[in-house]
């Protein structure tokens, strides 16, 4: 149950950390208040979309701030699913504030409130049930990352997943010593070193073994990120990779001029450039399950250093699963067809809460370094612009009284 909390709790911290961005600074004067609604799906009674009242849960308001964080106030919904809180700011004025509730065990919240009377659907909390009988998730977006070869001949790999659960519950694993993992996916049989990247699962969620990386954290409805890294040696190369649950999108990223990558609809696009280094780039979409593909690399490429895996190339996935979402959505409008799903959702996010987002997943992935190199330092510095110059884009695309 801790462990569940903690995931959660962390990424809550993930979205305070968007307190940073200019956009969402607001004036520390006057008292605000935040009413909202508490939704769970049900099965008959609810609305149009299938929701009903989330009834007598405890809502918390919390604050995080670089002078201070935590829970501010406290209240339980009532018959209906309804929370008010009336506070007034304080201290630093970058601070943010959010209300989460947990049930079944499992924290969810609200994105950071930006208004001052925040109401609406800035303050609705859709929480679920939680099963322990798995099913699988779809695999919206699949990175996968190899650098050159370090000194001892090994590479580098990082793989990133945007995993999606259609469904109307919070797969959870149980209690039982033997419990199955909420997801899991092969790794190359000479994998080693292989550790979970800083970000939305826990390390302590995280196991790897019989060539296999598992996870054990909850994964509620709607688009949880998973990323891994391990080395494998430069011998195991053409790498074979077999994309078990397929893909909607399918990117490699190898840094190695004569890099090559061959399977199902894989095309060479424009290179990219990450921390000063330059990638090829392969895109497959629509991947199907169990399709494979070999990634090829020219021997004795060493020279390299290794990626520093400190979680800031997770951020980098998210960008560029964004640029792809929004290639994919022109594609989808031109065909005039639409993404299935097996429950009742809004539409997507729009571009700039999403781009705040990956913000604040950046800021809490480099706040939790200890000492910072000034090679990630800058890094990090540089991802930030990057991403603040996209979401300054995005915000002038938004029309005027939206």
């Amino acid at each position: 149950m801790s462990t569940r909390l903690s995931l959660l709790a962390g990424a809550a911290l993930a979205l305070a950390a968007v307190a940073a961005l200019p956009v969402l600074a607001e004036a520390q004067a006057g008292n605000r208040t935040v009413a909202g609604r508490v939704r769970r799906p049900v099965a008959a009674g609810g609305d149009s979309t299938g929701m009903g009242a989330a009834s007598r849960v405890w809502v918390t308001l919390h604050r995080v701030g670089k002078d201070t964080a935590g829970p501010i106030d406290s209240v339980q919904s009532d018959a209906n699913g309804r929370y008010r809180f009336r506070y007034t700011p304080f201290g630093a004025g970058d601070a943010v504030y959010f209300a989460s509730t947990t049930y079944g065990g499992i924290a969810y919240f609200t994105a950071p409130l930006k208004s001052v009377n925040a109401a609406a659907d800035e303050t609705e909390i859709t929480v679920f049930d939680t099963t322990s009988t798995t099913f699988p998730m779809s695999v919206k977006g699949r990175h996968l990352i190899i650098s050159k070869a370090d000194s001892s001949n090994l590479r580098t790999v990082v793989e990133v997943f945007e995993l999606s659960n259609d469904s109307l519950v919070t797969l959870v694993a149980s209690e039982s010593p033997n419990a199955a993992p909420t997801w899991s996916i092969a790794i190359p049989a000479a994998a080693q070193d292989v550790r979970a990247n800083e970000g939305e699962i826990s390390p302590d969620a995280f196991a790897a073994q019989n060539g296999r990386v598992s996870v054990f954290a909850p994964i509620a409805p709607g688009v949880k990120q998973v990323a891994f890294s391990y080395k494998v040696p430069d011998s195991s190369f053409p790498l074979r990779v077999r994309a078990e649950a397929g893909a909607v999108v399918f990117e490699v990223l190898v840094e190695e001029p004569q890099g090559k990558v061959q399977g199902q609809g894989f095309t060479a696009v424009d290179p990219v450039t990450l921390e000063g280094r330059n990638f090829r780039r392969f895109l497959s979409q629509d991947v199907k399950p169990d399709a494979e593909l070999v990634v090829d690399v020219p021997a004795g490429g060493g020279g390299g250093r290794n990626l520093y895996i400190a979680g800031l190339l997770v951020a980098v996935g998210f960008l560029m699963m964004l640029a792809l979402t929004r290639s994919m959505q022109r594609a989808a409008s031109k065909r005039g067809t639409t993404v299935p799903t097996l429950r009742p959702r809004e539409s997507e996010a729009p571009l700039a809460d999403r781009l705040a987002q990956e913000i604040a997943a950046l800021d809490a992935t480099y706040a939790r370094q200890e000492n910072p190199s000034p090679a990630v330092q800058t890094a990090y510095e540089a991802r930030r612009a990057e991403l603040k110059a996209a979401l300054a884009e995005a915000l002038a695309e938004v029309p005027v009284g939206r």
